[in-house]
């Protein structure tokens, strides 16, 4: 997130009339549903996505539409989840919808698994972990590397790159790109290995 200040008065015009498209998504292909909410307030709009979503038991985004020329959205709370993510920011969205279906199954006692039936792991260091990986609303966070199909390198590979942000993040937080570029490339090798079971989440 990034901060700075503003000037109060600076605003040309006002507009309150903001339309609202609330997606609920169905199934393992995450069919979707498209609601126009007109005439509301962004309270609404939220409390009406807890509605139509069964209080989180379906997947959904909500969105600001753009009725300028060739209409776009702006969201604000998730993205289209029938879109793969290409970015940190995307994955944080996509991971935001996520968080709150599971939390929902979670709290209803039902398996914590994405519609797809996948398991959902996210990927990120953590002071006193070697195996950076973290399956949220579960008693497997941090994941037990044993319960993983990985084998020794790529167990190894994670400890090392683990290793190295808890060596350097304290006294600087800002790790270099070669970190970044392999930490994405440990990621790939994850999601292959949990292919059959896992959507893997970066979050570094």
């Amino acid at each position: 997130m990034r901060m700075e200040c503003a000037d109060p008065d600076s605003t040309a015009r006002h507009r309150y009339d903001t339309h609202f498209r609330l997606f609920v998504y169905e199934g393992p292909e995450a069919t979707a549903m498209a609601l126009d909410l007109r005439d509301t307030t962004i309270k609404e709009a939220l409390e009406n996505s807890r509605i139509f979503s069964e209080q989180d038991s379906r997947l959904w985004s909500l969105a600001v539409v753009d009725d300028g020329p060739g209409t776009g959205l702006i969201w604000i709370s998730g993205m289209d989840y029938r879109i793969a993510p290409t970015s940190l920011r995307e994955w944080r969205l996509r991971g935001d919808m996520q968080s709150r279906y599971l939390m929902a199954r979670a709290q209803r006692d039902q398996p914590v698994v994405l519609p797809n039936g996948l398991r959902s792991i996210r990927m990120f260091p953590e002071w006193g972990v070697s195996i950076p990986l973290w399956e949220s609303f579960t008693e497997n966070y941090p994941v037990d590397p044993k319960t993983m199909p990985f084998g020794r390198r790529l167990k190894k590979d994670l400890d090392e790159w683990s290793a190295a942000w808890q060596a350097q993040a304290e006294t600087n937080p800002e790790m270099p790109d070669t970190w970044r570029e392999r930490g994405f490339e440990l990621y790939e090798r994850v999601q292959k290995a949990l292919e059959d079971i896992a959507e893997v989440r970066p979050e570094f």
